[in-house]
């Protein structure tokens, strides 16, 4: 919390170092005034930068490669270092306000990566920024002539008294190594009168799994000075709506106001009825408007996950159903009863669409990956890449280079039980620990959800969310934590239910968290009346995990203690409390005389 604060305490700092405004339009800027170097610092009047420093890196005065003498705004970006460049301008007495201004890139090393502008305005004093568009991607080349771009300010800022665009210059997420150098000159600020519009994003990829679309993506759109009708029109096997989960068809209209529209989320997504891959542009129009395309693309395919057999499960009954997973286990072979799931991307929600199964090793130590913890059970951690296809399945262990396997990222451990012998009245009680092997920055969950049925084979159909979420977040390093959930009296009597621990990401930046399942064990209990039921939500046990200490009851009970193999222990008639001295370390099973159960964790 002391960082987010502070973080936030610095982009006001940022924002509000500017000491001057533009208040008159046109206004030029060719970058012939000196630069002040400095951190967070108005390096000329009404525009500040982020690091100013001299040539070679960060952001400088190019006296070297300019389109105007004497000079020109330069970045190089690198891994630890983004350009934010930000100019201040009153705009009370002004609408439809445009920037333009001239760049191209020059070699910076020897690295193959662009360099890429994002812009973007914030009329909070940069606390939020709207509007914001990838304006240009340069490549890591030395360009010989300067070409023209542009960016228009989002309706929001018409008549505002304090505005910030920002020019943000990043590093390409494609290629290796260095990024370009990139050169901005003779920047023009003016109001424009000619229809124009705005996008957010000039590319958008998809995956889809056949029987589903994809999952929708979301870019911002605006327009101003318009005088038709803003139309958005999607190619084939492509969608548009307004919303992300319903209205999609393959175009929009969106009508202006007094000439404007105001920024608005447009959500697209792939919904092809056959597998292939499809590419096509989006294109947004408006009558006198340049148009604007967003290329878009993506793959539909098969899903070839396994459904694991189900585990038979009865009345009464307790079942260890997963305890161990040994990193010596052949690549590609699961658990009896279990399966695990893999997608293609690389910080997935709990909308992504699984594809394969896990084929590879489980004692990989890179790469996204199920490792197997042998007694701790299986974990899972998503990484930038997925595991080259010799080190997946071993017969190149040492492969660095060349062909990765397209679906690689964990993604769920899936059960199925099979619970035709379990009768209306009972209750069916999954035990499981959520374990944290690495916390790392980027926060994980383990989030559990069920389905009954195979929802005529579409592995990404019928998945319900329990009533009260069930979910494990990561935690420190080398903890766990027990959970129960019951599944709803709906899957009792039911030839094929599944229930799925779906790893995904909470949020932050970083290397991500990485989480693991132990200890599931299923037990069926049999109830005779209200009063049992109710009993399942109020019997507990405290503390546990026991450091062989006397452990509490919530209320007194008739209790059976079973080992993790089913052997009973022990057995306590109506007592409040035991004791777990006796007890070697392990996991252990609580069982009340009405049958209920809870699972005990002695350290």
């Amino acid at each position: 919390m002391t960082k987010k604060i502070l973080y936030n305490l610095a982009v006001l700092l940022f924002s509000t170092l500017s000491f001057g405004q533009i208040t008159t339009l046109p206004a030029n800027e060719s970058f012939t005034t000196p630069f002040t170097e400095g951190t967070n610092v108005s390096f000329i009047p009404n525009w500040t930068g982020n690091t100013v420093a001299p040539p070679s890196s960060k952001i400088f005065r190019d006296i070297v490669d300019y389109n105007s003498t004497p000079a020109a705004l330069s970045v190089i970006p690198t891994s630890s270092f983004n350009g934010d460049v930000q100019v201040n301008l009153n705009l009370s007495t002004y609408s439809s306000v445009g920037i333009s201004f001239l760049a191209k890139s020059m070699l910076n090393g020897t690295g193959t990566r662009d360099a890429v502008l994002t812009m973007s305005t914030s009329i909070d004093n940069g606390v939020t920024w709207i509007g914001s568009s990838i304006v240009a991607s340069l490549p890591n080349i030395n360009q010989t002539a300067f070409t023209s771009y542009s960016y228009t300010l989002p309706v929001e800022a018409n008549n505002q008294s304090n505005v910030l665009v920002r020019f943000f210059i990043t590093r390409g997420s494609a290629g290796t190594s260095t990024a370009a150098k990139m050169v901005i000159d003779d920047v023009l600020i003016q109001q424009v009168t000619t229809p124009s519009i705005t996008v957010s994003s000039n590319s958008l990829t998809f995956s889809q799994v056949l029987g589903s679309p994809s999952q929708s993506q979301t870019f911002n759109i605006s327009g101003s000075n318009l005088t038709g009708n803003l139309i958005l029109t999607a190619p084939t096997n492509f969608e548009v709506s307004l919303n992300s989960t319903s209205g999609f068809s393959g175009s929009l209209s969106l009508v202006p106001n007094s000439g404007n529209i105001l920024l608005t989320p447009i959500y697209s997504r792939l919904n092809s009825s056959s597998v292939g891959t499809y590419s096509g542009n989006l294109m947004v129009t408006s009558q006198n408007a340049t148009t604007q395309n967003i290329a878009l693309s993506g793959d539909c395919v098969v899903s070839t996950v396994t459904n694991p057999s189900p585990l038979s499960i009865s009345d009464a009954n307790i079942y260890n159903v997963f305890t161990n997973w040994a990193s010596t286990n052949t690549a590609g072979s699961f658990p009896s009863n279990i399966a695990f799931w893999t997608h293609a991307t690389t910080d997935p929600d709990l909308a992504t669409l699984f594809i394969s199964d896990w084929s590879c090793l489980y004692n990989l130590t890179s790469r996204s990956r199920f490792v197997g913890d042998d007694a701790n059970g299986i974990s899972m951690i998503n990484t930038g890449n997925s595991q080259f296809t010799g080190v997946c399945d071993g017969t190149d262990p040492a492969q660095t280079t060349g062909t990765t396997i397209s679906n690689g990222r964990a993604g769920a451990i899936v059960l199925a039980l099979n619970s035709s012998a379990v009768t209306s009245g009972s209750s069916i009680t999954i035990n499981w620990t959520g374990r944290t092997v690495l916390k790392n920055l980027r926060a994980y969950g383990l989030r559990m959800q069920y389905r009954i049925g195979l929802a005529s084979g579409n592995p990404n159909s019928g998945w319900q969310e329990f009533s009260s979420t069930q979910e494990y977040l990561n935690g420190e390093d080398a903890t766990f934590e027990s959970k129960s959930t019951t599944l709803p009296t709906s899957c009792n009597g039911q030839p094929i239910v599944q229930v799925r621990w779906v790893y995904y990401v909470i949020g932050t930046t970083g290397a991500r968290a990485q989480v693991g399942l132990d200890d599931v064990i299923v037990s069926v209990a049999t109830l005779n009346n209200d009063s049992f039921i109710a009993e399942t939500n109020t019997f507990s046990l405290y503390p546990n995990p026991s450091n062989k200490e006397i452990v509490n009851l919530n209320k007194i009970n008739t209790v059976t203690i079973y080992d993790i193999t089913g052997r009973k222990i022990a057995n306590y008639k109506e007592v409040n409390s035991f004791d777990t001295k006796t007890l070697q370390s392990g996991t252990y099973l609580v069982k009340t005389d009405s049958g209920l159960t809870q699972k005990l964790i002695v350290k």
